[in-house]
């Protein structure tokens, strides 16, 4: 969503419905979240933390620069299944634009291993 129409309008990230509001040492196992942006743990219903949020950021870093999610299927079991287990691709042509820096950046926030996902420290 964009803050007005102009040409200097700034994006800003909603779609809250579906959020959970958890500290940064807090823990859940309670899946919260929208299928195509919903990190691996998630899916697999372990206890997760903070990082589950980075994956979710890398989907939209990922959908922003594509126009396409990052495991996005026809059916929502079809997305759950290659969000758990398929590689991450880059082979929409528009990535043959997109510098390498970027793709390691978005590839290490969607790392399927949380706990050798960026942090947010490493994200900025």
């Amino acid at each position: 969503m964009m803050t007005d129409t102009s040409n200097s309008a700034k994006p800003k990230i909603v779609d809250f419905g579906l959020a959970r509001m958890m500290g940064p040492t807090e823990m859940t196992n309670e899946a919260y979240g929208t299928i195509g942006y919903i990190a691996p743990e998630i899916l697999k219903k372990m206890f997760y933390s903070f990082s589950g949020e980075i994956w979710s950021l890398g989907c939209i870093m990922y959908a922003s620069l594509s126009g396409s999610l990052p495991f996005d299927k026809k059916t929502k079991g079809e997305t759950i299944r290659v969000t758990i287990e398929e590689f991450l691709y880059f082979d929409l042509p528009v990535w043959e634009n997109i510098s390498w820096q970027c793709k390691e950046l978005i590839s290490r926030m969607l790392n399927k291993d949380p706990l050798t996902r960026y942090t947010l420290a490493q994200v900025a």
